[in-house]
């Protein structure tokens, strides 16, 4: 592990986060608006993970919710712990979930038909749900579908984001 990173970056945190980064055992809940250093934490607990504990790299898995996330998090990795950030599994969320259902899918079974919806049914589900009434803000006067198209363009912008 790349070593010369660590104390540099370690002194720079204030007394929750160093907290954060010296809990070995157990979980740890990180609350925090943008910007405040949550990434920073999730590295510097990862490369401290490495250094007391002897756990493997391959051993430690770190999930987000978006490709965003994954990518800034594995960044960090590498500028903190250096190549052996490679071995250590970043993931969405979905990803993981989705990796486990194709690792073991005799546990699923009860799942196999299940799949992801096309966009026609993602445009059914949206018609029902303006149907309702409730979304009367994104109706438009030239019609109550007229931005369906933008809704589910957006919706997979934020998952994207």
């Amino acid at each position: 592990m790349s070593e010369q990173n660590f104390p540099a970056l370690y002194d720079r945190l204030n007394p929750a986060q160093r907290t954060a980064v010296d809990t070995i055992y157990g979980p740890v809940m990180v609350i925090a608006g943008p910007g405040t250093g949550k990434t920073q934490i999730i590295a510097l607990r990862t490369a401290n993970l490495l250094r007391q504990s002897g756990i493997d790299a391959d051993n430690i898995l770190i999930t987000t919710f978006t490709e965003a996330g994954v990518l800034s998090i594995k960044k960090r990795l590498l500028e903190t712990i250096g190549q052996e950030a490679y071995r250590v599994t970043v993931s969405t969320i979905h990803s993981f979930c989705n990796d486990v259902i194709q690792t073991a899918p005799e546990k699923f079974l009860a799942f196999r038909a299940a799949r992801p919806i096309d966009e026609i049914e993602q445009i059914e589900i949206l018609e029902s749900l303006l149907d309702t009434g409730h979304y009367e803000v994104l109706v438009s006067d030239y019609g109550k579908y007229y931005y369906l198209t933008t809704i589910r363009d957006r919706i997979a912008k934020l998952k994207q984001e």
